[in-house]
């Protein structure tokens, strides 16, 4: 077992260090090795370096074995209800696609697996698919198997944790990674929603993400009970979301998603107009993620054909979504590769969560980035503020610092 411990030394009259740290593990020969550092943290950088993961009973195993035995245990939670069988997925699908397409790093033993390797690995990666984004995602999961891997005894180190790869140059410098349609866009789509075949639930379909700022599948999960008429207005409750691939109900993926949103006058008479035009929200039977069958409330939004059950993304997108953008005149037919004219939208409609925060932001005085953090739902402020950190402008207020720092040295 590799580890790092402290040495104490007799005291010098030259005033050198009295004390340091000693890096002890077994290399791949199987021989104990070891080095001494001024501070704790060189020598746990070292144990990093040079791999460290050599265990007995373990040293056969590739880190293909490894992902095989975690999607194995990650799917256990998964029918135990603990995690996401979209998360299981996105480890199955990098372990099939993008580990096999490098069978040196995927066979490579854990007992002679270095920091290097792992950054070569990503590197290939990023030279095969041009994706930052990937490689972002790829070192993130060698670096979730390689936790498992110490929990187990099978590393003593994580030889993926130093590496690092480059973000794309938009990201860093603070570009914005998308472009807002504008008001006139959004006008035409809430005058389109009000003039289709189901006018009600469309112009609620268009409000509450309008001005919600909700997920698709966060819209999509919502029990009718979830959505309650104020005074003033509604709040929505989002405790749920529907998966995409399974049309399972489960929890909200972060405890931030779980948040209460508050909405107009306008998004609560949209939805008091659907409900009487869909009529009482009915229970169903609806077998979950863990192939069980429970009793759940009636969705806002049900199957159009039952009137109950969930309502899917797909038929999310072709009853409702691409009918909407094809009458607000947002809808382009172009030529796919075979030459066919295929319909392509102007923008899904997970642009409008971001025009909610848009909106949000054209207010005066501006919410504050926790509030804003707190009604979109996201993990962490920074990634509030990687998304829509410019849009957090304010004119008149730079103007006056820069008047106030003239006045300074007037």
């Amino acid at each position: 077992m590799a580890h790092v411990r402290k040495i104490a030394h007799p005291p010098r009259r030259d005033g050198s260090v009295k004390t340091s740290w000693r890096a002890t593990w077994t290399g791949a020969d199987g021989k104990r090795q070891s080095k001494n550092f001024p501070r704790k943290k060189e020598a746990d950088a070292w144990l990093i370096e040079v791999g460290a993961g050599r265990v007995g009973g373990s040293s056969s195993m590739t880190v293909a074995d490894l992902a095989d035995q975690h999607i194995r245990w990650f799917d256990g939670l998964v029918k135990a209800g603990k995690r996401a069988a979209v998360s299981r997925d996105g480890y199955h699908y990098f372990r099939s696609l993008h580990l096999a397409a490098d069978p040196g790093f995927a066979n490579r033993r854990l007992s002679d697996l270095r920091a290097p390797d792992c950054q070569t690995f990503l590197d290939d990666l990023f030279t095969r698919t041009r994706s930052s984004d990937l490689c972002v995602r790829g070192r993130r999961t060698l670096v979730t198997w390689f936790k498992f891997a110490m929990r187990k005894g099978w590393l003593n180190a994580n030889p993926a944790q130093p590496c690092m790869v480059e973000r794309e140059a938009a990201a860093r410098d603070g570009e914005p990674s998308f472009e807002l349609p504008c008001k006139d866009t959004l006008k035409a789509l809430l005058i389109a929603a009000a003039e289709g075949d189901f006018p009600q639930r469309d112009t609620a379909v268009v409000r509450l993400l309008l001005f919600g700022g909700f997920r698709i599948s966060e819209l999509l999960g919502l029990a009718d009970d979830a959505v309650a008429i104020r005074s003033k207005g509604l709040t929505v409750k989002v405790r749920e979301r529907l998966d995409r691939r399974y049309k399972t109900l489960d929890v909200p993926k972060t405890a931030k998603s779980r948040r209460d949103v508050p909405l107009g006058e306008a998004a609560a008479l949209a939805v008091r107009a659907w409900r009487l035009a869909r009529g009482p929200a009915r229970a169903f039977a609806h077998r979950d993620g863990q192939l069980q069958t429970r009793r759940v409330a009636g969705r806002l939004f049900p199957d159009t054909r039952s009137g109950e059950g969930v309502w899917g993304y797909n038929e999310f997108m072709n009853e409702c979504w691409i009918p909407l953008m094809r009458r607000a005149g947002l809808v382009q037919m172009l030529p796919d590769s075979k030459g066919k004219n295929r319909p392509v939208l102007a923008f899904g409609p997970h642009m409008l969560r971001h025009v909610a925060v848009s909106l949000w932001l054209d207010q005066r005085p501006q919410p504050k980035v926790k509030k804003v953090q707190d009604l979109i739902g996201h993990a962490t402020l920074q990634m509030t503020m990687d998304l829509y950190g410019h849009l957090w402008t304010d004119e008149d207020e730079d103007d006056a610092i820069a008047q106030a720092s003239e006045r300074l040295m007037a």
